[in-house]
């Protein structure tokens, strides 16, 4: 007994044993398990039947989730026991992980979560460790030192060599020559051009407020989010909520499996989040799929799905089940496909398919894709994290946010602050460390803003 956590019957509170005192040590991955013990039934519930995951917080402040897959009934019939397999993310960094216990009951068959329970927040200890590149920098002594020389011999840079004066007295530097990369909207900036920042919301002077369910991000800046609040249908502030954090693909590549065969064919995944198919179909709907959290689907939000491909005969087909009962399907098999969200979505189905029975593929590769807006853009693999939004203090997000929202019905609204001026410092503080030679004096950083959206970036 003395070696389980064990959750108390209001399913908020646990008990953490004097035995368990740390969580691991730096860099630590998959080789510690903690035990969790806890109430079979909740207030008439039967908890069996619910997911368990834990929802975790790194000493970095980086959330992630573990799905539990041992959940089962005690010997005693009367409580369940499951384990928390801790991996790398957890002690990746050294410090208190903070984490709780979720539990959720799914629709039968969807996404939709019916009903839920969460702990409130407890944390392990992570001991400091040590991972060491002196090697690696002992193979590559040469390789470095020749380009500390680079660096070092690179001399004063003459500002005035790197700008050419428009007749709108705009200066646009041609080059920025320093050993460190800026990366604005997912490319390298090198000053060579005016770089248009879209943002997707209302704007207030210098900043950009949105608002809504999904909060879209046209084209993601690192750290520029300042700001993050949470609202209910009444307009008050949410206090707790779960929140999922993506880049531009909505697809949920992370969910599918590493391979199924179904229906005489065989689906793999690879490394980039690409699909390849081969076999003869036997039967219709041979797939492999995944569950798109519905929160996504805001009424009104219009989004692209696509297979990248123009040849071939396996789609991309999301099933997109109302509340009203009826249900849609987009399907993307050789040409993007654009729509609209017009009513309430309970549940979305996502899946890699073909329809049709005796098709024979060979070494055929989708590459699927959910984005907002109407333009199919190069695929990215997915990516996905979760993280707990406690009301007070603004989590630690990703660097750069493409989507965001919440996964709670009890959250009407999201506000984010997205900083113009923020985006501006960072690039002018940039510019004059890492410019060779180069003072603040030398060029300074200026933004035109039209007020609903766009900022352009130049130096004047």
């Amino acid at each position: 007994m003395s070696d389980y956590i064990i959750i108390n019957d209001d399913l908020r509170t646990m008990q953490i044993p004097e035995s368990i005192t740390l969580l691991g040590v730096e860099s630590d991955d998959d080789v510690n398990k903690i035990l969790f013990k806890m109430p079979k039934e909740y207030s008439g519930f039967d908890l069996s039947t619910f997911q368990a995951r834990i929802n975790y917080m790194n000493a970095n402040g980086d959330g992630d989730i573990y799905i539990v897959e041992d959940l089962a009934i005690d010997d005693d019939p009367t409580m369940m026991t499951f384990t928390w397999l801790v991996g790398r993310n957890a002690c990746k960094y050294k410090g208190d992980t903070k984490f709780i216990v979720c539990l959720k009951l799914f629709e039968t068959g969807t996404d939709e979560v019916v009903k839920e329970f969460n702990t409130t927040v407890y944390s392990l200890p992570v001991l400091e460790g040590l991972e060491t590149t002196e090697a690696v920098e002992q193979q590559n002594a040469d390789i470095i030192e020749y380009l500390k020389n680079l660096i070092e011999n690179a001399g004063v840079v003459d500002f005035s060599n790197y700008y050419t004066k428009a007749q709108t007295d705009a200066l646009i530097p041609t080059k920025l020559p320093n050993p460190e990369s800026l990366i604005i909207n997912g490319q390298e900036y090198d000053g060579s051009e005016e770089v248009t920042l879209t943002i997707d919301g209302t704007s207030e002077q210098e900043k950009s407020i949105l608002v809504g369910t999904l909060v879209h991000v046209t084209d993601a800046v690192p750290k520029a989010v300042v700001s993050l609040d949470l609202y209910d249908v009444h307009g008050g502030d949410v206090s707790l909520a779960s929140i999922s954090v993506t880049n531009k693909n909505l697809f949920r590549i992370d969910q599918l499996a590493n391979q199924v065969i179904t229906n005489g064919i065989t689906f793999v995944k690879n490394s980039d989040g690409s699909v390849t198919a081969n076999g003869t179909s036997t039967d219709v709907d041979a797939m492999t799929s995944c569950y798109l959290d519905k929160y996504i689907f805001e009424i009104g939000k219009t989004f692209t799905l696509n297979s990248g491909k123009t040849l071939g005969s396996v789609a991309v087909n999301i099933e997109l089940i109302y509340s009203d009962g009826t249900i849609e399907h987009i399907t993307s098999q050789n040409a993007p496909q654009t729509f609209t969200i017009r009513k309430a979505v309970e549940g979305c189905i996502a899946s890699v398919k073909i329809s049709d029975t005796g098709v024979t593929v060979n070494d055929e590769v989708v590459y699927p894709q959910l984005e907002v807006g109407k333009i199919a853009s190069a695929f990215v693999n997915n990516v996905y994290n979760t993280m707990i939004y406690n009301g007070s203090e603004m989590p630690v997000l990703p660097d750069a946010i493409s989507n965001l929202w919440a996964n709670s019905t009890a959250v009407a609204s999201i506000e984010i602050t997205y900083d113009a001026d923020y985006i501006i410092g960072k690039i002018d503080e940039y510019i004059t460390e890492n410019l060779i030679g180069s003072g603040s004096s030398s060029g300074t950083l200026v933004a035109s803003y039209d007020g609903v959206g766009t900022v352009t970036l130049g130096l004047g």
